[in-house]
């Protein structure tokens, strides 16, 4: 086995762990896994929610996956990522596939981006490896003729769009575009009357029966907020609206592929400036394929440099990774992998959580509180208005002191949590009180008669009710 070999399987091996180890992180992995979790409780499998509310974000494929994932893994990390996983080494084997298609010989390297959202519990990996499969499937329709290429192909475009909406189709589109060119016979191949109907087929599967049970409102959520919306205005503050937007997301995705795509940029800048002339066919395929979904995610007011993934296996096509190349592709998308780890240990919620599962009563906090943390403490912390009776702690940011102080309540306070909060780029303090009541209570008279008491200012501390043996044991905790 040659070099680049080896460091590539090194890479994926390196993937794994940072999948295994890593802490569901940012909000979006968080959000799909506590989806995951509510489906399997619920046995509802066609219509995902997040903590009772409709969850229209993305269609169904990755739920789907995620609970196979987590039938066989159980509801851990690696459990939930495993489809990326799965994905990414799908997308590495048919992109070079599709190198060969293109340019008759298979160009392969494990590519930075691709290695980081294979370690992501999030459709981006699925997404990209079904874009690369279903273009794949229309190269060989129109090379061959063969309907089930073309069959092929429609199947797997329903899919990717199962699996993040328009995403496939905005980038398969263009790439044709530039394949077929004028040849009508290139377009019978690829474009069967029956084409769009299989697709449609496959997104009515999951489609209809979401949108009879919810009465239409995913629909409406969906392509109202999530395409149309998006597509207007920057949504959770991602893009800048308006010209300025329009004119920063061309060098902005251009930028983001330079680093998705390390080492090739400069190979592809070679390609494009050589022009048409080796061949025309190949070139205009890359050059539609990778500028022409370019230009229309420059349009979309929300803006994030994984929207442009799905380009990356046109570099492979564009350029002729050496080994050199393959092996700085593969070490840095190492390094990525393994910064996730190191960048989720950073965050507080897993070990915050784990903390709050240990408690023998529920513990209450404000909303809103990120999904991260809601989704490793599961049942054991209830987000309230006001605190309840059920509540036997409180976590509290320190912001939030006066808000808690409003209801007259006596505390204690027994821990406190510091760490990264990875969405909005900052530090977070969690302060965990233990609740008092405002009266007395005592146990069994003592030797002598005496009372044996846990006094505190506004009345008895149920530090041992609620797990902290005492007053003092629970300063030593909280040490």
């Amino acid at each position: 086995m040659d070099a680049p070999k080896i460091v590539t399987g090194l890479a994926l091996g390196a993937a794994v762990a940072a999948a295994t180890w890593a802490p569901l992180v940012d909000r979006d992995e968080p959000r799909y896994a506590q989806a995951v979790r509510e489906m399997r409780q619920a046995g509802d499998y066609i219509v995902p929610r997040n903590f009772g509310q409709l969850r229209p974000d993305k269609p169904i494929l990755i739920y789907w996956l995620q609970l196979a994932g987590t039938a066989v893994l159980g509801e851990r990390e690696l459990g939930f990522r495993l489809p990326s996983l799965l994905a990414l080494v799908a997308w590495l084997w048919c992109a070079s596939l599709l190198a060969q298609e293109l340019c008759g010989e298979k160009r392969w390297a494990l590519l930075p981006g691709m290695a980081v959202a294979g370690v992501l519990a999030t459709p981006d990996a699925l997404v990209v490896a079904l874009t690369t499969a279903s273009l794949l499937a229309f190269l060989r329709a129109a090379k061959t003729r063969k309907r089930q290429f073309s069959l092929l192909a429609w199947l797997l475009l329903g899919l990717g769009v199962l699996a993040k909406g328009p995403v496939t189709p905005l980038f398969v589109a263009p790439a044709l575009v530039g394949y077929c060119g004028k040849d009508k016979a290139l377009w019978r191949a690829v474009l069967p009357w029956w084409g769009p109907l299989v697709a449609l087929g496959v997104v009515a599967v999951w489609f209809l029966p979401a949108n009879l049970v919810t009465g239409w409102e995913l629909a409406r959520w969906a392509i109202g907020k999530h395409v149309v919306q998006r597509a207007v205005q920057p949504l959770e503050s991602h893009g800048v609206q308006g010209p300025l937007g329009v004119l920063l997301g061309p060098p902005f995705y251009a930028a983001s592929l330079a680093v998705a795509a390390f080492p090739l940029a400069f190979g592809l800048v070679r390609f494009l400036r050589a022009g048409p002339q080796a061949d025309p066919q190949v070139w205009r395929t890359v050059v539609w394929g990778i500028f022409g979904p370019l230009l229309v995610l420059s349009l979309v007011a929300t803006k994030l440099p994984h929207y442009i993934l799905p380009a990356v296996p046109l570099f492979l096509v564009a350029t002729r990774p050496n080994p050199r190349q393959q092996k700085a592709a593969a070490i840095t998308g190492a390094f990525l992998a393994l910064g996730v780890v190191v960048v989720s240990w950073q965050t507080p919620y897993r070990c915050l959580a784990a903390t709050l599962r240990e408690l023998p009563q529920t513990t209450c906090a404000f909303a809103p509180q990120e999904p991260s943390l809601r989704f490793y403490a599961g049942e054991k912390l209830a987000v309230v208005e006001s605190p309840e009776a059920r509540c036997g702690f409180f976590l509290a940011r320190p912001g939030e002191m006066t808000r808690l102080a409003k209801h007259g309540l006596t505390m204690e306070q027994v821990r406190e949590f510091c760490g990264w909060n990875l969405a909005k780029g900052r530090r977070e303090r969690f302060l965990l009180y233990q609740l008092r009541i405002g009266r007395r209570e005592k146990e069994n008279p003592g030797p002598g008669g005496s009372s044996a008491e846990i006094a505190t200012g506004r009345g008895l501390s149920l530090a041992e009710k609620n797990g902290f043996p005492n007053t003092r044991s629970a300063a030593i905790f909280a040490r």
